[in-house]
């Protein structure tokens, strides 16, 4: 039988932390953005939302 050497194992691991990390990290950076824009422009943020919400209703 073939033995594996441990990177073999642990390179694919790694990049899917890396990539489902980064993701997370992007969801989130876009969530702390969007609350910003909130507070600074409330009136055209709840405008863009309801116009959003009345397109997928």
């Amino acid at each position: 039988m073939h033995k594996m050497r441990l990177s073999e194992k642990v390179i694919p691991v790694l990049f899917d932390v890396v990539v489902y990390g980064g993701f997370a990290a992007f969801l989130f950076a876009s969530y702390i953005t969007f609350r910003t824009l909130v507070e600074r422009f409330p009136e055209p943020a709840h405008k863009i939302i309801g116009m959003l919400q009345n397109f997928l209703a």
